[in-house]
């Protein structure tokens, strides 16, 4: 046996049989005959795509629904099309095709219910499809679909290959880098993924153990009509008769027994006949994509989300019980589904830390506190405050953290602020705390908050907030940096030429002369010491607002950014709104290329100009 990174994986029993790695691969070095295997050697020992894309090793679902603006809308409805409970999917990829919205659809067709793999391109083909087979299938037609020059194509998939394939959509996002590269210099050729369809899924079953079953029954499978699961029994359809058969008595393949999902949660639309009439199909959409389906069927309304949530329930629970089973054993897991949650992060010593995201300003109430250090003490964890004000709890096994996520949320304590989104708000105490404060940085990082908290961006986007031009919290080096200024003019009826002010301005702006002072406003930085300071009321405010510096970022590389003065906090929300737009438009290397980085390669004025025409519309 070669050696591969994902060994652990397959030779550990959890890899969910979905097929993704082996259509990365952009050597062909994988092959699938019920698992997927090596069938030559990896120079970097599958350290590659095949190791990232799957969805056993990290789901990448916060990632991932962050940027889709999941939802979920329930429905029920039926085509003309003759298929399984309505030709609801058929219907839809017709649709898809027929109004040039894909070039092609990967579905699953059989041999003698073998599942085979299809691309698919036309509405005579699809029918091929409309069978549901119980049996391990693979995505081998979307690496096919590539080679024949598909642009554009949409997958019916079960749970598993929907994760994997949504890891696929985001892959630079969630690995950092682009498509790995072959021998030969290029990535594997694949078409775009433009709309996922899920299949309701409990569990799939090993062809050859389905054969052996059903011969036990005195069933040939070449015989078989059609095949349903109700009630924990699979139904035989033949040709003049019907037989149930329980579903204990065929062999689950080993990944469904640490799998959590049953709608295919990843899907633009899900399609299932639970919570719906006989003969019709229950549909679940959960993107701007999925509405899709409403232009291809008639929906209705009146779902049984209940008998939804009770298979839910049930495969949880199926779950739970293989995850503690592996716990008292020592088996592997991969405890890939934390991905699920933000701001969990895996520690060189294997354990993991769970970072809370600083609240605004880095404030905290003491029982919010009182909770993090209940946790730590509870779990034998340390903590760690971040450079940011946040708590990290470090330490942690994997069987705990999602535990620990689902408990401080309900104290209020939302985790996340890592990876590919704008971070916490950073923000000096500011205005009623510190006495050279000019703005209330508390009240503005809640407002930024508010409208940016956890939002995707091409790379992680760091805020501060300074409550004056000390610059405490350094913002000239964020991508955004506020910076609260106050200009001064003098009151020449009341100033009398004391000196006051020019021995509290640190930087020497001013200048007395008889009994007048006087302001260098090319050096004077707007600080307000002078204003503040004046015994005789004599120093007025000239001009207030902040100053705000956009493109600047430390690290390998500390640049500074670029400055410029806004006038009222509608200004500073609109702008960060839009450089977040502008730079998602331009940025090409997602996880790669900062927000300093895409600016230069633009053009600073060129990229400043177009936010700033947008914060006009």
């Amino acid at each position: 046996m070669y050696e591969w990174k994902l060994n652990e994986i397959v030779d550990g029993n959890m890899c969910a049989r979905c097929g993704t790695c082996t259509v990365v691969c952009p050597n062909n070095l994988l092959t699938f005959e019920d698992r997927p295997k090596l069938k030559d050697e990896c120079l970097r020992k599958g350290n590659g795509m095949c190791f990232e894309v799957c969805p056993r090793v990290s789901s990448g679902k916060y990632q991932i629904k962050i940027r889709e603006n999941f939802f979920e809308k329930y429905y029920y409805g039926k085509s003309e099309i003759e298929g399984q409970d309505g030709g609801v999917v058929t219907a839809f990829l017709k649709y898809l095709l027929e109004n040039g919205k894909i070039d092609g659809a990967i579905v699953v067709g059989d041999e003698c219910w073998k599942p085979i793999s299809m691309a698919v391109q036309n509405a005579d083909d699809l029918l091929k499809s409309t069978k549901s087979k119980y049996a391990v299938s693979t995505l081998d037609a979307l690496r096919k679909a590539g080679e024949m020059g598909l642009e554009k194509v949409a997958v019916v998939g079960l749970p598993c290959q929907i994760n994997g394939l949504r890891k696929l959509q985001y892959f630079p996002y969630l690995a950092k880098h682009d498509f790995e590269l072959g021998r030969d210099g290029k990535p594997v050729k694949l078409p775009k993924i433009e709309y996922l369809i899920g299949l309701f899924c409990m569990e799939k079953f090993k062809y050859d153990n389905m054969k052996e079953v059903l011969e036990r029954h005195g069933i040939k499978i070449e015989d078989v009509k059609k095949f349903d699961i109700k009630k924990g029994k699979l139904i035989v359809y033949l040709e003049n008769d019907k037989k149930e058969i329980k579903l204990e008595e065929f062999e689950v393949c080993s990944g469904c027994n640490i799998c959590r999902d049953f709608d295919a949660g990843m899907a633009d639309v899900s399609v299932g006949c639970v919570g719906s009439p006989d003969g019709y199909s229950t549909i679940i959409i959960r993107t701007k994509k999925g509405e899709e389906i409403k232009n291809a069927i008639e929906l209705k309304e009146g779902v049984d989300v209940e008998a939804i949530n009770k298979l839910r329930n049930k495969k949880l629970k199926r779950f739970k019980k293989e995850v503690e089973r592996r716990k008292e054993t020592g088996e592997y897991i991969s405890f890939y589904w934390i991905a699920d949650y933000g701001g969990i992060g895996k520690r060189a010593d294997g354990n993991y830390f769970i970072r809370i995201r600083a609240k605004p300003g880095g404030w905290y109430k003491p029982e919010e506190i009182k909770e993090i250090l209940n946790i730590a003490e509870e779990y034998g964890a340390k903590i760690k405050i971040t450079d940011r004000g946040a708590y990290e709890i470090h330490g942690i096994s994997g069987f705990d953290a999602e535990d620990i996520v689902l408990r401080l949320r309900g104290k209020g304590l939302l985790t996340g602020s890592e990876g590919p989104l704008v971070r916490a708000t950073l923000a000096c105490p500011g205005g009623g705390n510190c006495s050279s404060g000019l703005i209330n940085t508390t009240e503005l990082a809640n407002l930024i908050e508010d409208k940016f908290k956890e939002r995707p961006a091409p790379y992680k986007f760091k805020i501060a907030i300074s409550g004056c031009p000390n610059c405490c919290v350094r913002p000239q080096i964020h991508d955004v940096g506020i910076v609260g200024v106050k200009y001064p003019k003098v009151n020449e009826e009341n100033c009398n030429g004391c000196g006051r002010c020019a021995e509290v301005c640190k930087i020497e702006a001013i200048d007395i002369r008889g009994e007048m002072s006087y302001t260098n406003y090319n050096v004077c930085i707007g600080c307000g010491k002078c204003i503040k300071n004046c015994p005789n009321e004599a120093r007025e405010v000239k001009e207030e607002g902040y100053l705000v510096y956009v493109g600047g970022k430390t690290g390998r590389e500390v640049v500074k950014g670029i400055k410029m003065k806004l006038m009222s906090v509608e200004e500073i929300l609109n702008f960060i709104d839009k450089v977040l737009v502008v730079y998602g438009k331009y940025a090409e290397k997602p996880q790669r290329e900062r927000l300093s980085a895409v600016m230069k390669r633009v053009g600073y004025e060129k990229f400043l100009e177009d936010v700033r025409k947008l914060m006009k519309e």
